[in-house]
């Protein structure tokens, strides 16, 4: 995934004469840690390319390679310098076309593109402002710019396993790729690469890493554009209990961003809750009370919830504000391309949480994980925990029945996703969208020992 016009003639020709196969080829490697890095790395690029990909979008791929994160086959433009990677690539149709060119300088026409992507590159080229500055001249107003660098930095744990592998490979095998340290000549911690992208005029729209080994971002070239799509075959269901204070701003949002049917499971709220939901006379609400239910819970109030689903698809998140609305459309887009179920996935916090909160969340995950393992349900690296999720009803409806309501949730658990999942086939393909935990716009979090203990029972005694 390299354009070295910043590099020498003799370095140059190394990477240009890389072989074909070497991003595959890490991801078969005999070195377990190796293939689990790439093989994560590659999973984290697709789902976040596939969470911008709306139908008919155009994606180019800067420094492309062979393009071996694209394993949906989604049809990418790539260009790169290395001839041989870019055949690889559109032979295994990861690439739909290509152009050898070099990043900073493409030659394509201004705002062609939906997505640009650079995963891997920018820590390979002295002129790196200059591609980024060439993936904002390509991109339509309102796209999005794609990349992930290597969290780079004294401490962190990626550098002394870069240096292990490139003593291995480059002195030891003898490759001169690696004894050329893989071309890395720039070194980004999170905040240069957000500072850089900011400083260009780009809106950063997420930022995280994974493991401490690698940073990715989303970031965006002005506002979304153009007309609205059609959120028709979409239902948003809100559990509440006692948010007067959120109910209308969250609504209002989501009503002005979707326009689609909106379910609020209130479970007997004290407050303004329902007069508040009721008062926007939005045509496509429902307003379920649950206030003389026998059971009450985040549960109960979102599978009842579930019952009343017309659409083809439907999102669950927060009433509390801590979800960001504008996140709804890439679960949407992710289920628009079949997925049956798709997680969203806290990666960022906005308030930094106290180390008590951190050593609770960490427990809790670790806890509920196992479970799921002992269960024979490998769904590790997905945030099982959050409340944030977006399903196919007729998959969710046909997975649940009345005996599996009773067998696998507990009802007065705040947990669903969690519960769903242990009754949930166990080789189910399960998308991912990354967001940011914001901070509760008001109230106070309804997290206390009591709804902890039915999550401690929901992991071991059903």
């Amino acid at each position: 995934m390299l354009s070295m016009s910043s590099e020498n003639k003799t370095d140059a020709a190394i990477y240009q004469n890389i072989d074909k196969n070497l991003y595959h080829d890490v991801t078969v490697s005999k070195n377990p840690l190796r293939k689990w890095f790439h093989l994560n790395r590659y999973r984290i690029a697709n789902s976040l390319v596939k969470s911008q990909c709306e139908k008919d979008a155009k994606i180019c791929d800067l420094g492309a390679g062979s393009c071996d994160w694209n394993s949906n086959k989604l049809k990418v433009f790539g260009v790169d310098l290395n001839e041989g990677l870019l055949k690889e690539g559109k032979e295994k149709e990861r690439l739909s076309d290509y152009k050898i060119a070099n990043a900073d300088d493409t030659g394509l026409p201004d705002e062609s593109f939906d997505i640009v992507t650079s995963f891997e590159f920018l820590e390979h080229v002295e002129n790196y402002n200059e591609v980024i500055k060439e993936a904002k001249r390509i991109l339509k107003e309102g796209g999005s710019y794609i990349i992930s660098v290597p969290f780079d930095v004294l401490l962190s744990l990626w550098r002394p396993l870069f240096f292990l592998q490139v003593v291995f490979q480059g002195y030891i095998l003898q490759d001169p790729y690696y004894k050329k340290w893989c071309g890395h000549i720039n070194h980004f911690s999170v905040e240069k690469i957000r500072k850089t992208f900011i400083d260009h005029g780009y809106t950063i729209d997420i930022t995280f890493v994974m493991r401490k080994l690698t940073i990715f971002m989303c970031a965006r070239k002005g506002q979304l554009s153009g007309p609205r799509r059609s959120y028709d075959d979409v239902t948003i269901i809100l559990p509440t209990f006692n948010e007067g204070k959120n109910i209308s701003n969250l609504l209002s949002g989501l009503i002005a961003g979707y326009g689609c049917d909106i379910i609020v499971s209130d479970d007997g709220s004290k407050d303004d809750t329902k007069k508040n939901a009721l008062s926007l006379g939005y045509e496509k609400l429902l307003f379920h009370d649950r206030a003389d239910k026998a059971v009450h819970g985040l549960t109960v109030s979102v599978l009842e919830a579930t019952e009343f689903v017309q659409t083809k698809y439907f999102v669950v998140m927060d009433a509390d504000g801590q979800h960001p609305p504008g996140k709804v459309r890439d679960v949407v887009n992710l289920l628009r391309t079949g997925n049956r179920l798709v997680v969203a996935s806290r990666v960022e916090v906005e308030e930094e949480w106290s180390f008590s909160r951190r050593v609770i969340s960490f427990v809790g995950t670790l806890v509920g994980k196992i479970s799921l393992l002992s269960r024979g349900k490998k769904y590790l690296v997905y945030d099982v925990l959050g409340g944030f999720f977006g399903c196919h009803t007729k998959f969710w409806k046909k997975s649940i029945s009345y005996k599996t309501k009773l067998k696998h949730f507990r009802l007065r658990g705040y947990k669903i996703l969690f519960d769903f999942l242990k009754s949930a086939p166990s080789k189910m393909a399960i998308e991912e969208v990354y967001y940011k935990f914001e901070t509760r716009k008001a109230e106070v979090s309804k997290i206390n020992f009591k709804i902890f203990l039915e999550y401690i029972r929901s992991c071991f005694l059903t």
